[in-house]
Order: C-alpha cells, then sequence, then structure tokens
C-alpha cells in the first residue's frame, strides 16, 4: 500500500488542502495566529505524522488540534500523530475502533490496530474551537454517510469542510453504515450556511459550489425516493435497476439497491405482489 500527501494550497485566507493517498482525502488546515488546526488526519500513524509536519511548515505555527470528521480509515487512522494536543470527533467514533469494520480497515492497510487512538474530546451536537485566535465551528447535523459525520465551519474565510457528506471526486460512497433517508437533511444543514461566496470542501474531489452541492443534496434524495417509489410498486431489488430512474451511474446504484432495500425494509417497506382483480 502505498501512502503519500500532496503539497498544502490555499482555498481560502488561511486555509490550506492537500490531498492524502491512498484514499485521495482532503486533508485541510485552518491557521491561526498561534496556531492551526488540521482537519481529518489520513490513513495510517505514519501519515499521520507526515500530515502533521506539512501543516506546520504550511502553516508556520503548531499545531493546537484536530478535528476527525467521521470514522472512516483515511479520516481517522492517522489521529496517533496527534496525541499531544486536543483531537475531536462525534461522540458515536471511539466505538467503531473496537468494531470488526475498523480492525478490517486496518488489516487491509497493514496498519495494527493497538496503534490507533481514539479522539480526546468528543461531542453530540456542537463546539467552538479556538484555533490561535481564530473561531472554527463545528456541527453534527443528523446521520448520513456515517452516524456521526462533523462539519467544520470557517466562518471569517466563509468556507466549510463538509467531511464526506459531500463528494466531487465522484459519487458519494455509499457504504453499509451510511442513513440513507437522513443523508439530504444533513446536508441541507450544510447548504443553509452556504451563501454565493461561500466554499466547500468535500471529503474527496475539488472545493464546491453552492450549485453543486445543492445538485448533490437532489441526487441522493432522489435515490432514495426512487427505491421507496418502486418497493411501494412491488418491484424486487434484483428488478430495480432496469425499473428505475437513477441520479447515479450503473455500478453505484447496483452497488447500493441491496442497502437501499434493506434500509426500506427496516421500516417495514417491503415490495408485496398485488394480485389481479377477477
Amino acid at each position: 500500500m502505498q501512502f503519500s500527501v500532496g503539497e498544502f494550497a490555499p482555498v481560502a485566507d488561511g486555509v490550506h488542502v492537500a490531498v492524502a493517498e491512498p484514499a485521495g482525502v482532503n486533508i485541510g488546515v485552518v491557521v491561526g495566529e498561534s496556531g492551526c488546526l488540521v482537519v481529518d488526519t489520513g490513513s495510517s500513524p505514519e501519515q499521520g505524522a507526515e500530515i502533521r509536519r506539512a501543516a506546520e511548515k504550511v502553516a508556520g505555527v503548531p499545531v493546537v488540534g484536530v478535528l476527525v470528521t467521521h470514522w472512516h480509515y483515511d479520516h481517522l487512522f492517522g489521529l496517533a500523530a496527534f496525541t499531544d494536543v486536543p483531537s475531536y470527533a462525534h461522540e458515536t467514533v471511539p466505538a467503531w475502533l473496537g468494531r470488526p469494520e475498523c480492525r478490517e480497515a486496518a488489516s487491509g492497510l497493514g496498519v495494527e490496530v493497538s496503534a490507533l487512538t481514539a479522539p480526546t474530546h468528543t461531542l453530540s451536537l456542537a463546539k467552538v474551537i479556538d484555533v490561535g485566535g481564530r473561531r472554527v465551528e463545528v456541527v453534527h447535523f443528523g446521520r448520513g454517510h456515517t452516524d456521526g459525520d462533523l462539519v467544520a465551519i470557517v466562518p471569517d474565510a466563509s468556507l466549510i469542510f463538509s467531511g464526506d457528506l459531500l463528494e466531487s471526486a465522484g459519487p458519494p460512497s455509499f457504504g453499509d453504515d451510511c442513513h440513507l433517508r437522513e443523508w439530504p437533511s444533513a446536508v441541507d444543514g450544510i447548504l443553509g450556511l452556504v451563501a454565493e461566496q461561500t466554499v466547500l470542501v468535500p471529503g474527496h474531489g475539488d472545493p464546491m459550489d453552492r450549485l453543486a452541492a445543492f445538485t448533490q443534496r437532489a441526487e441522493i434524495s432522489g435515490l432514495y425516493g426512487q427505491a421507496e417509489y418502486l418497493v411501494a410498486q412491488g418491484v424486487r431489488v434484483e428488478d430495480a435497476y432496469e425499473a428505475g430512474e437513477w441520479p447515479f451511474d450503473e455500478v453505484t446504484v447496483r452497488g447500493v439497491l441491496p442497502l437501499l432495500y434493506a434500509q426500506l425494509a427496516a421500516e417495514g417497506k417491503i415490495p408485496r405482489t398485488h394480485l389481479p382483480l377477477a
């Protein structure tokens, strides 16, 4: 597995972004007068250390805090490089470190689970972080990509880190731990803060504008709504792709359809065959 960190580039006043491989994840740095905040930490403790060195070099001030937007390996697994500073994540994140999904991800990357660390501070709804005299607002707008997505708002730069609630490198990542019905509502929380000049830094891909974010929100909602409609019509999962009109490509839709149907079934919505009238 090849790990690397690209150069940090400015995306707003005192805010920089670099891309960490192998996941193509955006790593943010918010620079204050006397310290900086790192947003997400990469895929291994060693990559986290590389991110820290690069962040302090571009910022010219030490790291005074780190924010993890959700539990996935490319955002969380580098946190061990930041144990001497406060780290922040949603309250659901620590529990994921003990789950099979986390162990499987670590094994695939060649990372020892014992080397991973939990955040020092957790939150349920919101927190303000003082970054060397600069304000960063952190909010959980609800479940979506995971159960613990956090959004980081830098008000004086009109910039928002959305984590993987939004992506521009391709379709959103619909893993087994996502919450498809609630996801659009979480994005609505972001969109309520977006002005014409706001820069949205997604979890993966180039910065997004207001229109791109609105479009992706509509696509996620349309995905769920179309599956819900087909279930109500009695269409079974194996026939759903051909029967529906979908906002994403075939590979993405076929991959997520079993999850869509499973989550709808958990709500009591299952396809039923309608007998013809005599």
